[in-house]
């Protein structure tokens, strides 16, 4: 059944999509009381992971990372979708109306002024969502090693501590976050919107300055990212590749408490199976980041 088909013929079906500048703008308190009080669902850009848990009702899924996401996420389907804090860079607007999607934007600063309609019933979730997980939970169930990159993603999550959180750049370790992280807390992954060199070590390096605990996951390291790993004084790095060593869930989780632990500059390494992003594509189509 579509979203359309599962609303009442006379109540407008809404949906929102949240980008990257409606969390730094402060907005998502007003996008989580909107969805408490109205039933509308709420999609995220990966710029805007951990805006609900990932099992929360209101959350339909990180959207804008492979190229069916627009069409399982069945946006053409409903009256409106309110764009808020949404960047071309995070989904294209002439893609979106070539798509036979409605929608509107609203900036962040004005949402909370916004009238819209109340549903009789939660926003159902997509097949962007559904289909989505039903190919990511056996990856996150897999141990065998290498690690497939939703395992390593998801054992990341799990090893957080509450104001922790890990950071990628634009590229294949950045869309599995993108895509399998699964997120309870709001800035617990940090992904760029758009490419910016050293990205990942710089939000992982501001965060071990305060005290927090902060990890760059990269595929590889760049000059710009050398530079700065070579300036600090402390600085927890994990390397994903294809040749990397085969470690254990466990032993991994080890070396990056005790890295964490250790203080300094550390940079672990890390095999992956990126051979699994066939599955991914078997639903969502390519990536936008190549995986």
């Amino acid at each position: 059944m579509s979203n359309a088909e599962s609303n009442t013929s006379n109540e407008a079906n809404y949906v929102i999509v949240a980008g990257a500048a409606a969390v730094q703008s402060g907005a998502a308190p007003v996008l989580r009381d909107i969805a408490d009080r109205t039933g509308i669902g709420i999609f995220n850009t990966w710029g805007a992971k951990g805006l609900f848990p990932w099992n929360h009702p209101a959350h339909l899924g990180t959207i804008g990372l492979q190229e069916r996401d627009v069409e399982l996420a069945g946006l053409a389907e409903f009256d409106m979708v309110v764009l808020c804090g949404v960047s071309d860079d995070e989904l294209d607007r002439a893609a979106l109306t070539a798509a036979g999607v409605t929608w509107r934007n609203v900036m962040p600063v004005d949402l909370g002024d916004e009238r819209l309609p109340g549903r009789t019933s939660p926003t159902p979730r997509p097949p962007l969502y559904d289909q989505l997980a039903a190919v990511c939970q056996p990856l996150y169930a897999d141990d065998t090693t290498p690690l497939n990159p939703a395992r390593a993603a998801a054992d990341l999550a799990a090893l957080l501590p509450d104001n922790g959180l890990v950071a990628a750049d634009v590229g294949r370790v950045g869309f599995w976050l993108g895509r399998t992280f699964p997120t309870s807390t709001l800035g617990s992954v940090q992904l760029p919107v758009r490419p910016v060199a050293g990205f990942a070590v710089t939000q992982a390096l501001m965060a071990r300055r305060t005290g927090r605990f902060g990890i760059a996951v990269l595929d590889a390291i760049d000059e710009v990212s050398q530079s700065v790993i070579d300036r600090a004084k402390d600085l927890l790095i994990e390397v994903w590749s294809a040749d990397g060593p085969q470690t254990s869930p466990d032993q991994r989780k080890q070396a990056i408490l005790d890295a964490h632990g250790a203080g300094g500059v550390h940079v672990l390494q890390l095999g992956v199976r990126f051979a699994a992003i066939d599955a991914l594509v078997a639903v969502g189509g390519a990536p936008r980041w190549g995986a």
